[in-house]
């Protein structure tokens, strides 16, 4: 009876730990605010700051057991990408502002220590066009910078004909992005909130560095579980960890959510197979891709020069921003691709994972189309819910996020990626 008793609480002891093997939250929380701390210089291009994410992630690959793709798991390519290492700063009459949170500055902008004097236009403008009604362009010299309203839609991201710099007021929140090229010398498009410029501001000073790096060297990371029963097949999972960097020394972005979440779920599947191997039927591959934020750099320059066949490639899954959950998940290409959305949809409701599974049609904004494009059955899917609404500023911390959902998603995908093995192949 006693040897009983004890096989009893073996076999729990052991199941209890497989069950902690299987997900594990509290590691994914840990690398989320790794990624998205200071010291990873919000994974752009400024201070290394993408290159020591990936050896991050590099060396989780190689404590997880996980073979390599490429040699030391690094797939390396190169872009140009503009950067701000240094000075960034703005004062409106005098007053000194903070970057990321009371203004941004168009990412193609090039180094400029210059007095604006303010041209303020009526906020009745709602479109690029009517500028011409209320001022004369030709007018407007370079030591000149027009006010634009909010209602001109993304007039500081694209310009206005004939208006060298621009500032736009800004009612809500202020996000950021990526450029590869730099604007025409002294041309300076910014936005600065409402409250930060008020209607009696005569002038704008403003000093900053800008340093336009050509042929960056950025990598894309990849390991795989070898499948135990169709090792020709493969299954994809995939997340990309850069994000937009420094804007100036003082200010970063840590990009917890976007994509830091992404990248930590991977790397949670990467460690629950090669931690159980039999549960590899096919072939499963983990890639984090750079060069997201630029125009999907990584993901493309990989599809083009994969380490493998894509056609054996069964499915491919794409993770982004994914700390939430409490009102579901979306889907994307959920429309193009039927049979597996059903397949998917109908373990969420028979396990209880989510809420709701939005089905979303075919869109290429994320690192699956890349690989759609060439043939590949892609899903993109992302959490929904309201406990982080930051996107490409400086609040998208680590703390913001709950993952109070990982554990569904978990179940989700490992059930999804089973589930794939055991029905025939169709790809479309």
């Amino acid at each position: 009876m006693v040897f009983r008793k004890l096989a009893f609480v073996a076999a729990f002891v052991l199941l209890l730990f497989s069950a902690l093997q299987a997900q594990n939250t509290k590691e994914v929380k840990k690398t989320v605010r790794d990624l998205s701390s200071p010291a990873m210089h919000g994974r752009g291009y400024v201070k290394n700051g993408d290159a020591k994410a990936a050896d991050y992630i590099v060396k989780r690959m190689k404590k997880n057991g996980l073979k390599p793709c490429f040699e030391n798991y690094k797939q390396n390519y190169v872009f140009d990408v503009n950067t701000f290492p240094g000075k960034m700063t703005l004062a409106v009459d005098d007053i000194s502002l903070q970057p990321g949170l009371d203004f941004i500055i168009h990412p193609a902008t090039g180094s400029l220590q210059k007095n604006f004097e303010l041209v303020w236009l009526p906020d009745t403008l709602t479109q690029a066009g009517s500028v011409y009604s209320f001022i004369d362009t030709a007018s407007i010299g370079k030591d000149k910078i027009v006010v634009v309203p909010d209602g001109v839609k993304n007039a500081w991201r694209y310009g206005i004909s004939g208006v060298h710099s621009l500032v736009q007021r800004d009612k809500g929140r202020l996000w950021w992005h990526v450029a590869r090229n730099q604007l025409p010398e002294g041309t300076v498009r910014m936005r600065i909130a409402e409250e930060k410029l008020p209607k009696t501001a005569k002038q704008l000073s403003i000093n900053l560095e800008a340093r336009f790096q050509q042929q960056h060297q950025a990598s894309n990371i990849a390991g795989f579980v070898a499948g135990m029963q169709q090792p020709d097949s493969i299954i994809l999972f995939l997340a990309h960890y850069d994000h937009l960097g420094r804007m100036g020394k003082d200010t970063y972005f840590p990009g917890a959510s976007d994509n830091a979440s992404g990248t930590a779920f991977v790397l949670d599947l990467a460690s629950y197979y090669a931690s159980h191997p039999e549960d590899a039927r096919y072939t499963m591959v983990f890639l984090l891709v750079s060069g997201e934020e630029a125009g999907l750099l990584g993901s493309r320059y990989f599809a083009a020069n994969a380490p493998f066949d894509l056609g054996k490639v069964v499915f491919a899954i794409n993770f982004d921003m994914v700390g939430t959950g409490s009102e579901g998940i979306t889907v994307i290409n959920a429309k193009q691709l039927p049979y597996h959305f059903e397949m998917l949809n109908d373990i969420n409701q028979r396990e209880n994972l989510f809420t709701k599974v939005v089905e979303r049609g075919e869109s290429c904004n994320s690192d699956h189309c890349p690989f759609y494009e060439k043939g590949v059955p892609s899903f993109f899917i992302h959490t929904q819910g309201p406990e982080n609404q930051h996107y490409h500023d400086v609040g998208d911390k680590s703390a913001a996020l709950p993952f109070s959902k990982h554990e569904a998603l978990f179940r989700l995908i490992t059930s999804f990626s089973k589930q794939l093995a055991q029905k025939p192949h169709k790809r479309f």
